[in-house]
């Protein structure tokens, strides 16, 4: 009776190892498939006025694209930033691209900040992707 409860526990112990297998991988698939997808969104974001300052990969059990962008901030006024939203309405990521940007610029205005410089972007698509939007030269990003 103790050999078949073990056998069990063992059986099912080789069988949530199989799947957690199974959906790493998936989940590596979703994350490359998704880390693609930006890497084709990125020259669209240099017509939107966003120089890309750095790129990067890293590899691990959830690769990860690392992508660091930077815009001047009189090119990203709320108006601006309307007729943007306008123009790539058929494209999801661009717009929660820049819904981003622009919810960044609004809370920015409201918070009376002096700071009126560069726009900075970083943007990191992984197992659970970030957009992280800077108004003014962040010295930890």
């Amino acid at each position: 009776m103790l050999k078949n409860i073990l056998k069990t526990l063992q059986d099912t112990g080789d069988l949530v190892k199989e799947k957690a297998t199974e959906l790493n991988e998936s989940a590596k698939e979703k994350i490359m498939s998704g880390i693609e997808e930006w890497v084709e969104i990125l020259p669209k974001l240099k017509t939107i006025g966003l120089e890309m300052t750095a790129f990067g990969i890293s590899m691990s059990l959830s690769p990860c694209l690392n992508a660091e962008l930077r815009g001047k901030a009189e090119d990203f006024t709320e108006e601006k930033l309307k007729e943007l939203l306008e123009l790539h309405k058929g494209d999801k990521l661009i717009k929660l691209f820049l819904n981003v940007i622009k919810t960044t610029v609004i809370l920015h205005a409201r918070s009376k900040a002096d700071i009126r410089e560069d726009i900075f972007v970083r943007l990191d698509v992984k197992l659970s992707p970030e957009i992280k939007v800077y108004i003014g030269q962040p010295h930890i990003m």
